[in-house]
């Protein structure tokens, strides 16, 4: 088994209230979802498909292995913005919990965080000029 050329790839974050999070998402990114069915819903932002899945759903399928509620964070996604600054600027203005503020990193990098309405841990970044 290999890869297959132009593979999706999609990272799924499990949501207790997929409408709040499509629409979280939706005003942080400014864009309409790709895909929008009730229990499931999708963004593509840049290279990454983002998936928001009802957490009760995967319960179901994944039985024992997905957390019935959110827990500790044990993961985070990073994607790389022309804007860090102005992008946790409006998850702050749509409830998102700040982690760090916006902080030049010795890496080259501006980077912020943010813990969405689910408690998923994002970071944004950009490179240093």
């Amino acid at each position: 088994m290999g890869d297959t050329p132009n593979t999706r790839v999609v990272t799924m974050l499990y949501v207790g209230d997929v409408t709040r999070a499509r629409d979280f998402y939706r005003d942080v990114l400014d864009r309409e979802p790709t895909m929008d069915a009730g229990s499931y819903a999708e963004f593509t932002w840049g290279n990454l498909v983002l998936g928001l899945r009802a957490r009760d759903n995967a319960v179901r399928q994944f039985a024992g292995r997905v957390a019935s509620s959110p827990g500790p964070v044990a993961q985070q996604i990073t994607v790389e913005v022309t804007d860090p600054d102005g992008l946790l600027a409006r998850a702050r203005a749509h409830g998102a919990e700040l982690v760090q503020p916006p902080t030049d990193q010795p890496w080259g990098m501006r980077s912020a965080a943010f813990l969405d309405p689910d408690g998923h841990l994002v970071e944004v970044c950009a490179p240093l000029n």
